[in-house]
């Protein structure tokens, strides 16, 4: 320590970070975001992370989490950068499960500001979560928030998604049949995209075929992610409570033939257009013993798990 400056060393076998704090310039919650971004550093280069609570931005991945709950994570995003849309071709699976929840989803925020009351964000997937849906079966659905999820809502929970007339699904509706492992893959295809006119951000699906519009996020909901998006996230997320197992997630396989798929991975550009996925993206694994994604090549990437993690 010398005068107001502390150096934090933090060494493995693959990585050296230092962080220089200015401690009198640094209160409580940017020192916790400094370490956040130590461990995000470790794990970019190859290192484990452990199951974590804190209010990152998968740890929103189910309304009906509470504060101890343990999320686990496998997915990938995108560096920081300017994004108009994204369109993927998603596995459906079934769990039936009695508590948590799995959540596989495109995840596109905009970043700009304060992370702790500032972030933009609309998911779009399919879940299953037995609190929110008093059932165990698969559930489209999508979220949003303008301000770090102190607002905003799951589905059509509160105003704000606009369904449009003769959607073939609404948000919160069930996904039937789903996939087996050693069956047929049954698949939805999701866009989720902003519209340049408007600053709309459009949602269209589609199961086992092209997807057609759902409906809208108005403009009017965000004040920054109606101008653009700043990172996307692709992925899975699950989590529960830490007295139980956690549920699988995917397939319920880790990456290999027998896991979920994420293909047909697409950039949508502000004009509208569909670009290959040629981005590169931070693969961020919690516990990659339980739950995997592998790299995105051919615009696809399998990943999933067992589950039966504890804390």
């Amino acid at each position: 320590i010398n005068g107001h400056r502390k150096f934090i060393y933090i060494k493995d076998s693959s990585l050296v970070i230092l962080l220089h704090l200015i401690m009198s310039k640094l209160n409580l919650g940017l020192h916790i975001l400094a370490i956040y971004v130590v461990f995000i550093a470790h794990q970019i280069h190859g290192g484990g992370l452990h199951p974590t609570n804190q209010k990152a931005w998968y740890a929103h991945a189910s309304p009906s989490k509470n504060s101890n709950d343990i999320v686990y994570f496998a997915t990938h995003s995108t560096h920081p950068g300017s994004y108009y849309g994204l369109a993927v071709t998603m596995d459906v699976y079934g769990h039936n499960i009695s508590a948590g929840h799995i959540v596989t989803s495109i995840w596109i925020a905009n970043m700009e500001g304060d992370p702790k009351t500032d972030e933009n964000a609309i998911w779009v997937g399919w879940q299953v979560d037995p609190k929110k849906y008093g059932d165990s079966h698969t559930h489209f659905f999508t979220s949003w928030t303008r301000d770090t999820y102190h607002t905003g809502c799951y589905d059509m929970d509160c105003p704000g998604f606009q369904l449009v007339k003769g959607s073939k699904i609404a948000p919160g509706g069930t996904i039937q049949p789903v996939s087996h492992v050693h069956g047929v893959r049954q698949k939805i295809t999701i866009k989720v995209f902003r519209e340049k006119s408007t600053g709309n951000w459009w949602i269209h699906y589609g199961f086992n075929k092209a997807p057609t519009p759902v409906g809208y996020y108005p403009a009017k909901l965000f004040d920054k992610l109606s101008k653009k998006a700043t990172q996307i996230s692709i992925g899975s997320v699950v989590g529960g409570s830490p007295s139980i197992p956690s549920p699988p997630m995917g397939s319920g396989f880790l990456p290999s033939d027998k896991a979920a798929l994420i293909t047909d991975i697409s950039l949508i550009g502000e004009d509208g257009r569909m670009t290959p996925f040629t981005v590169n993206t931070d693969r961020l694994q919690s516990k990659s013993s339980c739950y995997s994604i592998s790299p995105i090549q051919g615009a696809k990437c399998s990943y999933g798990g067992p589950g039966g993690c504890s804390r």
